[in-house]
């Protein structure tokens, strides 16, 4: 006992000095960036009661550490850098290599964390990857790397791709915070907290037997509220079978990350599902189809966000698609226009009605931006059906800014669908070039049950 006693006494003061010092999470380390234009908060560690004093840019502020936490505010820094972060208490902390400029939460799974090495075009894209005022950094020990044809290649490329576009118009460094993890599912990026205050999502999810939170606590939670301009999110496939589910907890995630940073409606980038799996003569749904309505319906319905849609570029073998430079760019393209109010199309042809009159559907939509249009001739991709609720291949014709959809096997028709398979072919995009997303007019089939468990 007593060599027991002694030896957790010495443990205990080894311990001992290293409570007392000033610690920064590692996202405060060599080459950060600083979100402009904002406040930005600073925090870290200390010993209770021990006064903190930071230092950038010109400002000081200075904290007294409660429950072993320490937090100062920053006002809005000016875009530009590098400069050197001071934290001193009873020991001092400088962080050189700081730019101030855009910083992005990126998350989700595999095809986020999809690299760069992997994407159409690696090797030359990888060669011209010198942007040192990029930065990435893994969550949630980093370390912050500057973009360099040296470093580039693991990066996330629809991180990569969205960065550079940023980069090269808003003319600032950009920062990247990458949290997504490959095979996960949704509710893994939820916190306690959100679930604690929904319980009715929490029943939802506990019959499906999948973790949750535990990505959140180890990647999210640490980096929190490290100012971020806003969030970009590709994930879905791992929820494919659970919609009813996916819908309550995709607005439940994106309250949950706006209240966690407190920074308001942050603008939150949905990817949509890609097109997957071999094409089948006969129209062909799957839960592809109902993930990919669902993140339509949250970016339609939740306040200060987007969807990209990528329903053109996957590939029928393989679900991680390598074609990630046009996902970046639109990404970029929708981020542009909610957080900097760039005054651009940012989105493909939504659904907003259909009409159905003289033997033809009659589709309107948002987004039209400029016109309709069928890259490389035909309109292809949608279905109609009669009373008897079966679907087949129709005729779609643009006029104007509507889409007229018939078939001679439909005299009645009832209803109306878009790229509603899990691997259309399908090509109404608007004169921006962004394709529409899938939709359907039609409620036949009510996919949002809350009987998932058994699936």
């Amino acid at each position: 006992m007593e060599k027991t006693f002694g030896f957790a006494f010495l443990v205990v003061l080894a311990a001992s000095p290293l409570a007392a010092d000033v610690t920064l999470p590692p996202v405060f380390s060599k080459n950060m960036v600083l979100q402009a234009d904002m406040s930005v908060p600073v925090f870290g560690t200390a010993a209770d009661g021990e006064e903190v004093t930071v230092e950038l840019a010109g400002q000081k502020r200075t904290a007294t550490a409660r429950g072993g936490k320490w937090r100062v505010v920053l006002d809005p820094l000016k875009p530009g850098g590098p400069t050197e972060l001071k934290v001193a208490g009873k020991n001092s902390l400088a962080i050189s290599g700081v730019l101030v400029g855009e910083v992005w939460h990126v998350s989700g799974q595999s095809n986020m964390k999809f690299p760069l090495s992997k994407a159409t075009d690696a090797v030359a894209e990888i060669a011209k990857a010198d942007f040192p005022e990029i930065r990435y950094f893994v969550a949630p020990s980093g370390p912050w790397v500057p973009v360099t044809p040296q470093t580039a290649g693991p990066l996330s490329a629809v991180a990569y791709f969205f960065a550079v576009d940023l980069h090269t118009r808003l003319r600032r460094p950009v920062g990247i915070i990458d949290s997504s993890v490959s095979g996960a599912v949704g509710q893994q990026f939820i916190s306690r907290q959100a679930l604690a205050r929904d319980p009715d999502l929490a029943r939802m999810l506990k019959p499906h037997g999948m973790p949750c939170s535990d990505i959140f606590n180890a990647s999210i939670a640490p980096v929190v509220p490290y100012a971020v301009r806003g969030a970009l999110w590709c994930q879905g496939e791992g929820n494919r079978d659970y919609p009813a589910t996916y819908r309550k907890l995709m607005v439940a995630l994106i309250a949950d990350w706006r209240q966690q940073w407190g920074q308001g409606d942050f603008p939150f980038v949905i990817v949509q599902l890609a097109n997957y799996q071999q094409r089948k003569p006969e129209p062909w749904e799957g839960r592809d189809c109902v993930i990919r309505e669902v993140q339509l319906n949250t970016a339609q319905t939740v306040p200060n966000t987007a969807l990209v849609v990528t329903i053109d570029l996957g590939l029928d073998r393989d679900v991680h698609y390598p074609n990630k430079q046009p996902v970046g760019y639109r990404s970029a393209l929708a981020a542009r226009a909610l957080a900097y109010g760039e005054k651009t199309e940012y989105s493909g042809p939504m659904f907003a009605s259909a009409e159905f009159k003289d033997g033809k559907a009659v589709v309107s939509f948002t987004h039209v931006s400029g016109g309709l249009a069928a890259p490389a001739g035909e309109l292809k991709g949608f279905l109609l059906c009669g009373p008897d609720k079966k679907f087949v291949r129709a005729n779609a014709t643009i006029e104007g800014d509507k889409v007229v959809v018939s078939s001679p096997a439909v005299a009645l028709p009832i209803a109306v669908r878009y790229a509603w398979e899990r691997n259309p072919d399908c090509n109404l995009s608007n004169h921006a070039g962004l394709p529409a997303s899938p939709f359907r007019s039609d409620e036949f089939v009510n996919y949002f049950t809350r009987d998932e468990g058994s699936r």
